[in-house]
């Protein structure tokens, strides 16, 4: 006889498995501060590579400028201020790294304990039936 309840359980969990399971499979691994903090240092790498291919946009597209004023340019002055632009742009993107890190982190900790009490109720309808199975064979 097939329980409709474990069947839906059951169903649930290998929806879970195959679509949200790979996805948060890795916030199970990590405590929040790890997790955060390995985002943290891909954000930090990630970060400096974009701001330097978007200074290098920028360049390229003021090539012309560059070689017409390039007696006239204040490097110490231009540096000073491409390290700050730099530094903003990575203050401000590893701030939303981290937010997005806890906030990922918290979604995938709360559909993962919802996971395992799913878990706990198979475990559960199983545990029925293996009552009512074993009282049926206690009757004949």
């Amino acid at each position: 006889m097939i329980d409709q309840e474990r069947v839906r359980e059951m169903t649930k969990l290998a929806a879970y498995e195959t679509h949200e399971g790979k996805r948060y499979g890795q916030v199970t691994r990590y405590f929040r501060g790890d997790f955060a903090g390995r985002h943290l240092l891909k954000g930090f790498f990630c970060g400096t590579i974009a701001f330097g291919i978007c200074l290098l946009m920028w360049g390229v597209c003021r090539y012309q400028t560059w070689i017409d004023h390039l007696d006239q340019i204040d490097l110490v002055g231009l540096g000073i201020s491409v390290l700050v632009w730099y530094l903003t742009f990575l203050v401000v993107y590893l701030i939303a790294v981290d937010i997005y890190a806890n906030v990922f982190y918290a979604v995938g900790r709360k559909r993962t304990k919802r996971y395992y009490q799913g878990l706990k109720r198979l475990g559960r309808y199983y545990e029925e039936q293996g009552r009512t199975m074993s009282a049926r064979h206690e009757e004949e």
